[in-house]
């Protein structure tokens, strides 16, 4: 036995146990099979050859078989649906298949086939785990191609490497091998060889049915080539050994249909496609792009799904080798772009058209389907909404489909529509391609827009809202409430709740007018009772130092949930008047995790997908401290990033690159950026607990030191709490100062000592007193001002100090010179504006200028300010 290593693939390092192929006529080794590259459909065997599925594999490209590793991508080739995998090449002597597989959900199973024998164990229940292997015997040594059958109930079945123990006697030759394999087509000839894996065997063979023996023909060396359907036997004998077993081989010719109808009409399309032969006679390519194309001859039309070489204006005779499918009604040519090769390709052909009614397509469908045709002087009745519209034409209708959002008609619009009719489900729709295939001959409506600027609203019992929509269109608003009881909406979009609790839908419509058509738009308002309500939390995930909070909106991306960057203090998240909303209700007894609207926080299929939706999704709180989705518990609710940003979604536990969230209490308080070492001043509408304090250390006013009857410092006293409406003096510690608030607020800000304070920032009369960026006192002159949250110092007011400065008091001189005039501002307000010169804040404190603020950079007052 033989051990390589180090071996790689895909940058992975596998580790292959193979062993030693014996010479001569001695055999009955084992074979390790490894998968290690999918691509469309055929898996390239690490030692033998190519296995091919009969669906697509959900992996990418390189498939390391590593089962210690938990992506998925290592553990093999995945399959999300039922499949079949089938070796191209031929063992002989197959006693044991041991399968290394893996999968995401119990009940899922496989069955192995040798031939067209199934071997033991029939099926093998996958258990729910990372990796297993699982062996199936036959009861006697079988010979042929193996088919591995996938039986999938839920989620996803990896396999990752097939293991073939095959025992044969030492003295019997190893049987013959058919190049191509059993089971190939072919539509004009077919050259097959044979040969002996024992050196020195000559092969005998039948085309007649019959068993072979020595008194049949020799197998020539150059092959047999077949005209027609035959089935081919054949043994290996050489002197001294026992004859081979009998390798049987059947090959079909399959007689091209020679046209497109024809082949439309011929019944073999299925859901997966049935391999044939067409032969195209002038047929010309009316569309094509790299993923799709149309093309027709003189019976019929038919859609190219896939990627081709195709190109449009050609024209094409000569027979190709595909698949017709049958999807959600249409006929699809499944093609793969090599097959056009070695068809006859004329360039420069006009593309044709055909002039039709809707009322012969309607009535006709199947003849028209995928050809190019064109309705002329049809009128819209509906124009393209998520690529979606309708065209009358005497009274029929047949509908619009747009192969792309942009594509857009006017209602009561007379146009003529080039498309191509095809069905979906049993619903008749004439695809249209390009906006250039609708020309407007007389012009219609333009679409009147409708929307409420949010989804959902909330509002307590007894209280009001305005939710009022906009709209382009010159016809009015009305608005209506399908339950007044428990909200009525007034004319101006005003919404009163009752004394009901529950959820109500309010619509708003504009009729339409000579100028716009019609639209409505709706939005859910949730009627809730604040005493009801559970404490709201946030759900905050913590990546290099910065915390982010999920936000029930989508902007960034519709599969993921946007992010706020927050301040926690003591495991808390600070909500200041800046912050967006980011409050959820959980109630961890049900696993329910709604926003203040209503909505429940949903994972999305079995993806990294995350969204607000209407119905109950669940979650559970491991003990981890994490939300595990109910539909896939290795999903957990988690950081992530979209398009650069960062965003909300659910993501693999053994992942490293993604953090997870977690709930935090929501306390409301005050955040301000700050310089390390900068004093400052502060009043606040509410108290401030000595443990709910970051980032500075705060002082009272104790009192003034005069020299020759003039102030020439204040003297502070170190407090540990902050009083409701009382202004103090802090000396920044760090670059933000951070306050959780407790209590009651007052109504107005106070004085203390000379100190006086403003909630909402105003002007400072000149001979008052401010604390200078140079941390020092200066005097004001005439357009002295404070920003919100501050204050300013009124000497006359501050009582005289005497004796030494205590241990936790502070001394800040005076500045000599006298006031600063309009210059002097503590706080002073600014304008935000991006990069670009665009304006997000106006007159706003220069401290707080960024917060809440999506990432990015931003100029305020002239310089760079980074928000990460």
């Amino acid at each position: 036995m033989k051990k390589f290593t180090n071996v790689k693939s895909g940058g992975v390092i596998l580790t292959l146990l193979l062993l030693a192929l014996v010479s001569g006529s001695v055999w009955g080794q084992e074979v390790v099979h490894v998968f290690t590259k999918y691509d469309k459909q055929v898996i390239t065997d690490d030692q033998k050859g190519t296995w091919k599925t009969s669906v697509a594999s959900t992996t990418s490209n390189e498939l390391p078989a590593d089962f210690s590793a938990t992506s998925a991508k290592s553990r093999g080739v995945a399959f999300g649906a039922n499949a079949e995998v089938t070796s191209d090449f031929v063992v002989e002597n197959i006693s044991e298949l041991i399968i290394e597989a893996s999968s995401n959900e119990r009940g899922n199973s496989l069955s192995v086939k040798v031939g067209d024998v199934e071997l033991s164990p029939k099926t093998s229940t996958l258990p729910k785990v990372n990796h297993e292997t699982y062996s199936f015997k036959s009861s006697e040594p079988l010979s042929g191609q193996i088919t591995i059958s996938i039986q999938r109930s839920k989620k996803t079945v990896w396999i990752g490497g097939v293991t073939i123990k095959s025992s044969g006697s030492a003295n019997q030759v190893r049987m013959p091998v058919f190049t191509p394999v059993t089971g190939s087509l072919f539509k004009d000839k077919l050259t097959v060889t044979a040969s002996s894996p024992t050196e020195g065997a000559t092969i005998y063979y039948t085309k007649d049915g019959a068993e072979p023996t020595t008194g049949s023909d020799k197998f020539p060396t150059e092959g047999v080539t077949l005209t027609e359907t035959t089935t081919l036997k054949a043994i290996a004998v050489k002197d001294g050994l026992d004859n081979s077993e009998v390798v049987t081989a059947t090959y079909t010719k399959l007689e091209p249909y020679t046209s497109l109808k024809a082949l439309k009409e011929s019944g073999i399309a299925t859901a997966e496609g049935v391999t044939c032969f067409v032969e195209l006679k002038d047929a010309v390519v009316t569309y094509a792009d790299s993923r799709k194309a149309y093309i027709q001859d003189e019976t019929a039309g038919l859609y190219v799904f896939g990627s081709n070489n195709l190109k449009v204006g050609t024209k094409l005779n000569g027979v190709v080798s595909a698949q017709l499918a049958l999807y959600n009604g249409l006929y699809e040519l499944k093609v793969e772009g090599g097959e056009f090769d070695n068809v006859e390709v004329t360039e420069g052909v006009e593309i044709p058209v055909q002039v039709v009614t809707v009322a012969e397509l309607n009535q006709n469908f199947a003849q028209y389907e995928s050809m190019r045709v064109k309705v002329v002087d049809a009128t819209v009745t509906s124009g393209f909404n998520n690529k979606n519209g309708e065209i009358e034409q005497n009274g029929e209708k047949i509908a619009l489909r747009a192969a792309d959002e942009s594509i857009t008609a006017d209602v009561q619009a007379t146009v003529d529509v080039t498309g191509y009719p095809g069905l979906f489900h049993s619903d008749k729709q004439l695809n249209v391609i390009l906006q250039e295939d609708i020309t407007v001959k007389t012009a219609g409506k333009t679409q009147a827009t409708l929307a409420f600027e949010q989804d959902a609203y909330s509002v307590n019992l007894g209280e009001s809202l305005i939710i009022k929509a906009t709209t382009n269109s010159t016809s009015p608003i009305t608005y209506s409430s399908e339950d007044e009881e428990i909200a009525k909406v007034d004319s101006e979009g005003k919404v009163q709740a009752g004394n009901k609790t529950g959820m109500v839908t309010i619509t708003a419509t504009v009729t339409e007018n000579d100028e716009f058509t019609g639209a409505t738009a709706t939005c859910t308002v949730n009627v809730v009772d604040p005493s009801a309500l559970p404490e709201a939390k946030a759900l905050v995930a913590e990546k290099d130092g910065v915390y982010y909070a999920m936000l029930s909106s989508n902007k960034i991306s519709d599969k993921k949930l946007d992010t706020d960057v927050v301040d926690v203090l003591n495991n808390k998240v600070v909500k200041t008047s800046e912050t967006v909303d980011f409050d959820f209700y959980i109630d961890e007894s049900k696993g329910t995790i709604q926003t203040v609207s209503g909505g429940y926080v949903a994972h999305i299929g079995n993806s990294t997908d995350l969204g607000v939706d209407t119905k109950k999704f669940t979650w559970k709180k491991e003990s981890d401290g994490y939300w595990h989705s109910s539909t896939n518990s290795a999903r957990v609710l988690g950081l992530g990033v979209s398009s650069g940003n960062s965003v909300f979604g659910t993501y693999s536990l053994s992942s490293t690159t993604n953090q997870f969230a977690t709930d935090m209490p929501i306390v409301d308080g005050y955040v301000r950026n700050v310089t390390s070492g900068d004093y400052g001043t502060i009043c606040l509408p509410y108290a401030v607990a000595a443990e709910d304090m970051a980032g500075a250390e705060f002082f009272s006013i104790a009192g003034k030191v005069l020299k020759d009857g003039e102030p020439q410092s204040i003297v502070l006293n170190q407090v540990t709490t902050l009083e409701a409406g009382v202004p103090y003096i802090f000396s920044a510690t760090s670059d933000k100062l951070i306050v959780a608030y407790s209590g009651k607020a007052v109504a107005e800000a106070g004085k203390s000592n000379g100190l006086v304070g403003s909630f909402e920032g105003q002007g400072v009369a000149e001979g008052m007193y401010l604390i200078s960026a140079q941390n020092k006192v200066q005097l004001c002159g005439k357009g002295c001002k404070i920003s919100g949250n501050r204050a300013y110092i009124d000497m006359d007011k501050v009582p005289e100090h005497s004796g030494e400065v205590g241990v936790n008091q502070r001394l800040i001189s005076f500045e000599d010179a006298t006031g600063i005039s309009e210059t002097m501002v503590e706080g002073g307000l600014v304008d935000v504006y991006t990069l670009s010169g665009v304006e997000v804040r106006h007159q706003v404190n220069e401290s707080e200028a960024t917060q809440g603020l999506p990432q990015g950079i931003y100029i305020v007052n002239g310089k760079k300010v980074v928000v990460k």
